[in-house]
């Protein structure tokens, strides 16, 4: 298994729904921030910098989160195309899983808008990360 970008996002009261939970369509949220975080910022140092488009996103909600308790979000690559690549996300709270995403991802033409191949750095990056489904824990 590749290397994993984990990042702990700060929960807020008002993520919260009416029974006490943080509420499912903040989870989206949530993954997104970790998502632009790790590929926009930090490490990826402008080697994907091409615009992407979400052109999928498959989210199984396996325990609700709970405010006021720590959350890890964990996101690996789990599959590398030609102008696309699919994000594995697991959310973990006192070390439970609460969730676990898949978001597909297409990179495009700034100019067109159109699909694009990922540039050598891009794919070099996400390589990094790729998933080869033996992870330690059985995930």
């Amino acid at each position: 298994m590749g290397e994993v970008y984990r990042t702990t996002p700060q929960l807020r009261w008002s993520d919260q729904d009416l029974n006490h939970h943080v509420n499912n369509a903040k989870i989206v949220t949530l993954l997104e921030e970790a998502r632009i975080g790790w590929l926009i910022g930090g490490k990826a140092s402008g080697a994907l910098a091409q615009p992407k488009l979400v052109a999928r996103l498959e989210l199984d909600y396996r325990r609700p989160v709970q405010y006021g308790s720590e959350l890890t979000i964990e996101l690996t690559i789990s599959h590398i195309g030609t102008t696309s690549f699919s994000v594995r996300g697991v959310g973990l709270q006192e070390g439970e899983v609460c969730f676990e995403a898949v978001d597909v991802l297409v990179v495009l033409d700034k100019a067109t808008g159109r699909p694009t191949p990922l540039s050598a750095a891009g794919r070099a990056y996400l390589e990094r990360y790729l998933d080869d489904g033996t992870a330690a824990d059985g995930r």
